[in-house]
């Protein structure tokens, strides 16, 4: 037998080869599943959370639990834009801009004859104004996002107790909506769907989404690309300003009062909520859909901590273990999802 015969008689009788070049087939663990949508840790968490406060309380009422939770969710919908835009940019100012937005509304714009629904957007555009100081302030003056929130937070801080040392109470306002119904829909629905609507008509409408995707995962990369890499990162601390603007007024609608006391009250839930949803501190990833998510799973465990009595000071440790958790679970599932590939 001839060498070619041989060949053809070997090749005749073995097995068909996959090619030599063909893709391996993708690894479809658990944990891949959970790297590629980074929020589903928090849904499952949260949905969790939420048939345990509805077996525990008879009376957790829908209604009542959106208005509750609604301030949380927008704080965190605020922090989203600016941690996107990479750099660490976390807006450590987005809770006292909430309560300056109240106040604005109860000492200046209500005395003034413009308490209707006028009131808002003249409020959204002062937090939009206030976020592109913050903003400007980093990208022009090249310093940390963090120095810079921070001291945007003192700032803050020190007017909401100059507008109002003491609560101002506001009666007869259309906000008071938020803490029931509007019409046949919750009120908590309608506040956290107004800041929801307005990352969306940017994002998806044009394409500013792509560009503070690609400025926050790489801005070396955006900028070579011809991406303006300042100006995008100055709207997202702009469009995180006036998210904070429309929560000063779900507090109102709350508690029909606003103070300067609560100045402090969501800064670091809200980190702890998007940190919770998976969105990515590097930047680059994430939506509020994460940012949601996040503060249902915690606005759930406070409830459901607080029908079990248990003490204040054991819920600091618990957010924080719980973060850890995250944290862990995140990244284990991240470096599954890279081995994968």
């Amino acid at each position: 037998m001839s060498t070619v015969d041989h060949a053809s008689h070997t090749s005749a009788h073995q097995p068909d080869r996959p090619a030599q070049h063909a893709a391996p087939a993708p690894r479809r663990t658990l944990r891949s599943l959970f790297a590629r949508h980074t929020y589903l840790f928090a849904v499952l968490l949260a949905a969790t959370l939420l048939i345990a406060n509805i077996a525990l309380q008879p009376r957790f009422g829908a209604t009542s639990q959106l208005a509750a939770v609604a301030p949380l969710g927008i704080a965190a919908m605020a922090s989203v834009p600016s941690i996107m835009s990479g750099r660490g940019g976390i807006d450590l100012s987005v809770s006292p801009l909430m309560t300056l937005s109240a106040l604005l509304y109860a000492t200046q714009l209500q005395p003034a004859g413009l308490g209707g629904y006028v009131a808002l957007p003249l409020l959204v555009a002062a937090g939009a104004l206030v976020g592109t100081l913050t903003g400007l302030l980093i990208v022009v003056g090249r310093l940390q996002p963090i120095v810079v929130t921070l001291a945007m937070f003192f700032v803050l801080t020190g007017v909401d107790l100059k507008l109002s040392p003491s609560p101002t109470t506001v009666s007869g306002s259309w906000m008071a909506g938020f803490a029931g119904s509007m019409g046949p829909v919750p009120g908590g629905l309608v506040a956290l769907a107004v800041p929801a609507a307005l990352w969306l008509l940017i994002t998806r409408l044009t394409t500013y989404g792509s560009l503070l995707r690609s400025v926050g995962g790489n801005d070396v990369t955006a900028f070579t690309s011809g991406v303006p890499v300042g100006a995008v990162r100055v709207l997202a601390y702009s469009l995180g300003g006036a998210m904070a603007a429309v929560g000063g007024l779900v507090l109102i609608g709350l508690a029909s009062t606003a103070e300067a006391g609560t100045s402090t009250s969501y800064t670091l839930i809200a980190i702890a909520a998007v940190s919770l949803g998976g969105i990515p501190l590097q930047g680059g990833g994430g939506g509020i859909a994460n940012a949601l998510a996040g503060a249902a799973a915690i606005y759930l465990l406070q409830s459901l901590l607080g029908v079990l009595q248990v003490p204040q000071t054991w819920l600091q440790v618990i957010y924080g273990v719980l973060l850890i958790g995250a944290v862990l679970f995140g990244a284990v599932a991240a470096r599954e999802l890279k081995e994968g590939r």
